[in-house]
Parts: structure tokens; C-alpha cells; sequence
């Protein structure tokens, strides 16, 4: 299948190539601003499916303006008509067709265009009518407020704004491309104005300030809510703006002379996740949790979990090593040590129902 995509160097358009290019039945043809007409009509003539991504959202006279929203889709019509073809045709239209502005009025008038071509071809074609897209490639200071704020917060500069109890809808742009990829497979649908799920709607503020949350001076800390969909998005976007320098940092390694602790994640809503080193014949832990729970996965080494229950006095010991896969739990009432009893050194990962609290740690020694 031949797939045309305009504006193949917008923000859509990238993610809506980069996932095609995982399909190998798939041959992406592209349209940009520098496209001669020649190279229009060849592969508009080619095209078995368009996605119509192109447009102007920030005017920049004289050499763009919103009227080339309407102009350019003229142009594809009149090339498909006057060639007899039928091409489906996918167009990224704006919520802003509703409010009275040149971009909002350019994109009303190329859905006119393209509702017409459906009149006279009986070709399909499905309007989008989009809010807020965010996410990895798009521009700050351009059209996406998303990608502003995260620049401005990643970059520790001041976030100004003018309305901040003003509501946004926002759309997460890989749930767009799922959107667009069902329609290169789907039959004929009866609208041509399509309904469009997962939009959230948010003030500026809360925006903001879910933004800010993300710039952590403690690198291990995850913002909290990780796993609700739209901060998921946000934090995905926000470190997509990431310099080289830091795709990466260092966490504090604490050592004594049973080996080493490592803080590696922590979450308000999931706990931690640490790791440690027990050299040979060493013994870590001697306590008990009246609450907190963990889970224990020795990663190299052999040692052995001791238990002793606080009121019954009652004992027994789990022996496992790098090889056994063995997810150890420490149970509320348990005291327990881990002892190193081979050769090498341990080395083993924890994950806590909790963030240790210092001032008021769930931790209570008991020489077990």
C-alpha cells in the first residue's frame, strides 16, 4: 500500500513515519515545502491512502500564511478529480474551526474543500478535528504549549502565564497515531468528522505544574501518579527534551563493612527499588517491619535468608543463589538477616512497599 503523507517535517507527520516504518507492507511516500509540483502530482497519482498533515499554524509573513491551509488542499483535490481518482484522504483539521481567526477560518475552508472532493468522487475522507498534541518532536515556542513548558521547566527558566485557569484539551500524539493507523485498514465509515477518544481536558496551571514536578534535584525520585496515562505521557514528553548530558547521572552508593546500598527508584505510589552488595560471611539486616513489606532477588552470589516470627519465636532459613530465580518476601512480625555464605560477593535487588521515612522508619532491630 502506498501511503502519502503532507508536511512530512511537522511533529505529526515524524511520529506517524516513525511508526510506519515498523510495518514492512507499508510504502511511505512524503510531502514537504520543498516538493516540486512534479514530484505533487506523481505521488498524489501514486497514492492509496493520503495522510493530510500539512499546514500553517504559526503565520510567518510573508513567505507562509494560514491561506496556504486551504490553497494547498485545493490543489490535491483538483489533481485527484481531474485524474478520476478516489484516494481516501485523512486531514488534520483544528478544533479552532469553531472560533472566528484566520488558522481556524483556513482550516474550516479545507474542510469545505474536502468534503466537496467527497461529493463529486464518492471518495472517503475522515476530519480530524484536533486539540492540543503533545509529545516526543514537537516544537516549543511554536504551537505546543506542552513542549514550552517542558523546555522552559527542563531549562530551570521562569514559566509565565497569562490565564492560568484557562482549560486546554490535550492528545497524546502516539494515541493519534493508533487513531490513524485504524483508519488505513478501516471500511467506509457513515461521518466524516470522526469522534476522538483519550482527550484530557486541564487548566494552564495544573499543567504547569504537573510540568514542574518532573524537574527533581533527587534524580530517583519518579513523579508521583507515574502510571496515570496523561502524567505517563507528560513525563515521556518532558525527558524527551533531555540534552545529551543527561541521558545519564550518578546514585549515591553507601558502604560500610558488610559491602554496599544503593538507592536506585523511588515513588510515592509504588515504594522503592534499591540494591546492595554482602561480602563473603557478611550478615545484613537483624530487624523486623511492623508494616512494610519487600521483595528480595538475588542477582549474583549465595546467601541466606533467616526468619524468626517476634511473638512465637519460631525459625527457618531460605538458602538461594544467582541461579535459583527465587523472590524472597520479608512478612510484617518476621524479623529477618540475609547472610552471605559463599565465596563472592552478593549482590541482590529489593524492591519496598515504601519510601523509608528517617524520621519515623517502619525498621526495628532484632538479632535474629
Amino acid at each position: 500500500m502506498n501511503i502519502l503523507i503532507t508536511g512530512s517535517q511537522g511533529f505529526i507527520a515524524k511520529n506517524l513515519i516513525a511508526k510506519l516504518f515498523e510495518f514492512k507492507n507499508y510504502n511511505i511516500l512524503t510531502l514537504n515545502r520543498k516538493s516540486s509540483k512534479q514530484d505533487i502530482y506523481k505521488k498524489l497519482i501514486k497514492a492509496d491512502i493520503i495522510f493530510h498533515l500539512a499546514g500553517v499554524n504559526k503565520e510567518n509573513p510573508p513567505k507562509y500564511s494560514y491561506d496556504d491551509n486551504y490553497i494547498f488542499t485545493e490543489n490535491i483535490c483538483s489533481i485527484l478529480k481531474n485524474n478520476f481518482k478516489k484516494t481516501k484522504i485523512v486531514y488534520a483539521s483544528s478544533r479552532q474551526v469553531k472560533l472566528k481567526n484566520a488558522y481556524g477560518e483556513s482550516k474550516f475552508k479545507a474542510e469545505r474543500i474536502l468534503l466537496n472532493y467527497k461529493k463529486k468522487t464518492g471518495a472517503e475522507v475522515l476530519i480530524y478535528r484536533l486539540p492540543n498534541i503533545y509529545g516526543k518532536w514537537s516544537k516549543p515556542y511554536y504551537n505546543s504549549a506542552v513542549a514550552t513548558f517542558c523546555t522552559q521547566v527542563y531549562k530551570n527558566q521562569k514559566v509565565t502565564i497569562t490565564d492560568p485557569n484557562k482549560k486546554i484539551l490535550l492528545l497524546y500524539i502516539d494515541d493519534l497515531i493508533s487513531f490513524f493507523l485504524k483508519d488505513i485498514k478501516s471500511g467506509k465509515k457513515k461521518s466524516s468528522f470522526i469522534k476522538i477518544s483519550n482527550v484530557f481536558p486541564i487548566t494552564l496551571l495544573n499543567l504547569v505544574k504537573i510540568i514542574g514536578s518532573f524537574n527533581k534535584k533527587e534524580k530517583i525520585v519518579l513523579p508521583n501518579n507515574i502510571c496515570n496515562s496523561l502524567i505517563k505521557n507528560l513525563y515521556s514528553t518532558y525527558i524527551s527534551y533531555f540534552l545529551k548530558r543527561d541521558f545519564k547521572y550518578v546514585i549515591k552508593k553507601f558502604s560500610d563493612k558488610r559491602g554496599y546500598f544503593t538507592e536506585f527508584l523511588k515513588n510515592a505510589d509504588f515504594g522503592q527499588i534499591s540494591f546492595f552488595s554482602i561480602l563473603p560471611k557478611r550478615v545484613r539486616g537483624n530487624h523486623y517491619h511492623n508494616t512494610k513489606t519487600e521483595k528480595f532477588v538475588v542477582i549474583t552470589g549465595k546467601v541466606r535468608f533467616n526468619f524468626v516470627n517476634i511473638i512465637t519465636k519460631k525459625r527457618f532459613s531460605i538458602l538461594t543463589d544467582e541461579n535459583k530465580n527465587f523472590v524472597i518476601n520479608t512478612i510484617p512480625g518476621w524479623a529477618h538477616n540475609i547472610e552471605n555464605t559463599g565465596n563472592k560477593i552478593a549482590k541482590v535487588l529489593v524492591w519496598a512497599n515504601e519510601i523509608l521515612d528517617k524520621k519515623n522508619p517502619d525498621t526495628i532491630f532484632y538479632k535474629v
